[in-house]
C-alpha cells in the first residue's frame, strides 16, 4: 500500500491536533482541505470539552461547536456540574446544590438563610416547616448545654476535690477521678438539692423559650430558635451580617461541644482514667504535664 506525502502528513498532525486544541497553522490546514466536503464535514462534527481546554478565542469554541460531554448519550439530559469544572455555563443545571455534599441537591427548605445550615440533610428533617423548626430549636439548646459541659466536665476533675477540701464536703468523683455519668457512674452521690435546683432552673428557662415563641407566632412575626432576648454584652451583633456570623459560630462551636462531650464519655469508660489525667497536655498546666510524664516513666506505665 503506497501512502503520499500528504496523507502521511495530515495523519500525523490530525495525532497532534488530538492533544493540543490551539488553532492549527494556515499552510497546514491548506494541506489537510483536500476536498470542500471533507471540510464542511468536519465543521459540522460537534466537539466536546468539559475541562475548557480550547481557548476562549479558538475558532471551535467561536462557532458554537464545543458541546457538553453528556449531550452525545442524551441530547436532553441537562448537565450536572457541582464542581464547577465546566467553563461553560449555558447547559448546566443550575439548581442549589448542598455545600457539604457537592453531588445532592440542597433539600428545598434548607435555603442557606438559616444559620448553620450547609444543605445537609440526609434523614430529610427539613421535610415539614413545623418539624424543622423543632429540630432547630432542639440543636441550640443541646448546643448550649454541651458547650457548658464541654467546660464544666474536665473543671470538675480538676478542682471537685481542692473545692470538697475546703468547705469539708464529700468529693463527687468516681473512681480514678472521673466526673460522674452515666457510663461512668456515681450519679448518686449528687445531692437532691443540685438536682432540685437545676430542673427548676430548666423549667423556668423552658417556659419562657415556650411563651416567646407563642407571642411571636400570635404576632405572627418570625421567631428565632434559642432567641430568649438576653444579651447584657452585645454579643448577638447589629446587623443582620454580624448577627448571622455570630448565630453560625454558637451553632458550630456548640455542635463541636456535643461531639467534644460525647468524647469525654466514651474515653473515660473506655480507659477507666480521667480525661485530663488521660491527655493531661490539654487540661494542665505544662509543669504538671511534665511531671506526670515523668511519674509515669519511672512507673514503667509510660
Amino acid at each position: 500500500m503506497r501512502f503520499s506525502t500528504t496523507t502521511v502528513l495530515a495523519l500525523l498532525v490530525s495525532s497532534a491536533a488530538a492533544f493540543s486544541p490551539n488553532k492549527l497553522p494556515t499552510k497546514v490546514t491548506s494541506l489537510l482541505s483536500t476536498s470542500p466536503a471533507a471540510s464542511d464535514e468536519a465543521t459540522k462534527k460537534p466537539l466536546f470539552d468539559p475541562f475548557g481546554l480550547y481557548p476562549k478565542n479558538s475558532p471551535e469554541r467561536e462557532e458554537g461547536r464545543l458541546q457538553p460531554l453528556e449531550s452525545s448519550i442524551n441530547s436532553d439530559t441537562t448537565v450536572k456540574d457541582p464542581l464547577g469544572i465546566y467553563s461553560d455555563k449555558i447547559e448546566i443545571d443550575n439548581k442549589p446544590m448542598s455545600a457539604s455534599v457537592p453531588f445532592l441537591k440542597r433539600p428545598p427548605m434548607l435555603d442557606g438563610t438559616i444559620p448553620g445550615d450547609r444543605g445537609f440533610d440526609p434523614f430529610n428533617f427539613s421535610s415539614d416547616e413545623n418539624a424543622l423548626q423543632w429540630y432547630r430549636t432542639a440543636e441550640i439548646k443541646h448546643a448550649r448545654l454541651a458547650m457548658l459541659a464541654a467546660v464544666g466536665w474536665p473543671l470538675s476533675e480538676l478542682f471537685d476535690k481542692k473545692l470538697a477540701s475546703v468547705f469539708e464536703l464529700k468529693p463527687l468523683l468516681v473512681f480514678q477521678d472521673r466526673v460522674p455519668s452515666v457510663l461512668n457512674g456515681g450519679l448518686d452521690r449528687t445531692p437532691g438539692v443540685y438536682w432540685a435546683a437545676a430542673l427548676g432552673v430548666a423549667f423556668a428557662i423552658e417556659s419562657f423559650g415556650i411563651l416567646k415563641e407563642q407571642n411571636a407566632a400570635n404576632a405572627g412575626s418570625d421567631y428565632t430558635p434559642g432567641d430568649l432576648s438576653f444579651d447584657p454584652l452585645g454579643l448577638a451583633g447589629k446587623t443582620g451580617e454580624e448577627r448571622m456570623f455570630k448565630a453560625e459560630a454558637e451553632l458550630f462551636n456548640g455542635r463541636l461541644a456535643m461531639l467534644a462531650v460525647t468524647g469525654f464519655a466514651v474515653q473515660e469508660w473506655l480507659t477507666q482514667n480521667a480525661v485530663v489525667n488521660e491527655t493531661p497536655i490539654f487540661f494542665k498546666p505544662i509543669n504538671l504535664v511534665l511531671e506526670q510524664l515523668q511519674d509515669a516513666a519511672g512507673n514503667g506505665s509510660f
